[in-house]
């Protein structure tokens, strides 16, 4: 049975607009959309938070390929994975600017492997890999809004997690992968995609 769950997307984006209008302060934005997250995956880990939000500062500049190979990656990945999330799309960390967009909807054939690799591709020029003084400060800013919405509550080793970003962080290693609970519980399978690119050319055909 497919399924196709827009909650995450909308919650989230729901968010953006209000911002937009005013009607949300910036650190009442991030502590909204960290609680969406942690709300949605209950055995997500701040490890979990940390790549949702460096997709979205950074895009997919760091998984850099030529077409051909990523198309590659997608059709070797859709093959050998035994399970999927179940939702199509959700909106990467707090602003929202690039899509996680689920691997499914080329199994279930809402779009074409070099539809998906496309937009990928295109996704690019909205992607950064020049790492400045600036996203760590978005991730402290990140962290405190968790703090302070009382999130650290609900997310397993929270301090252990902290500190090891810290560490890594100031050792210059940014990208990070999915916590094994997570991968274990959620099954995720996706690639990134600038949100305009993915309202232009991908969420016409998964409505």
């Amino acid at each position: 049975m497919k399924i196709h769950r827009i909650g995450a997307f909308v919650a989230l984006g729901v968010l953006l607009f209000a911002t937009a209008c005013g009607h949300v302060s910036r650190e009442k934005q991030i502590a909204e959309a960290m609680a969406g997250i942690v709300q949605r995956y209950p055995s997500a880990t701040l490890q979990d938070i940390y790549k949702s939000c460096f997709q979205d500062h950074f895009g997919v500049a760091h998984l850099l390929a030529d077409r051909a190979s990523v198309k590659g990656y997608i059709e070797r990945e859709l093959a050998t994975a035994a399970a999927f999330d179940v939702s199509y799309y959700e909106l990467c960390g707090w602003q929202g600017r690039f899509v996680r967009v689920n691997l499914a909807v080329v199994r279930d054939g809402r779009l074409t492997a070099d539809e998906l690799t496309d937009a990928f591709m295109a996704s690019v020029a909205f992607s950064s890999n020049e790492v400045t003084e600036a996203w760590i400060a978005e991730w402290n800013e990140i962290l405190q809004a968790i703090c302070k919405a009382e999130l650290d509550d609900q997310l397993a080793n929270f301090q252990t997690d902290s500190m090891r970003l810290a560490e890594l962080l100031a050792g210059g290693n940014y990208v990070m992968h999915h916590s094994a609970s997570f991968r274990d519980a959620y099954h995720p399978h996706y690639r990134i995609i600038h949100r305009s690119i993915f309202e232009e050319q991908i969420l016409p055909k998964l409505k």
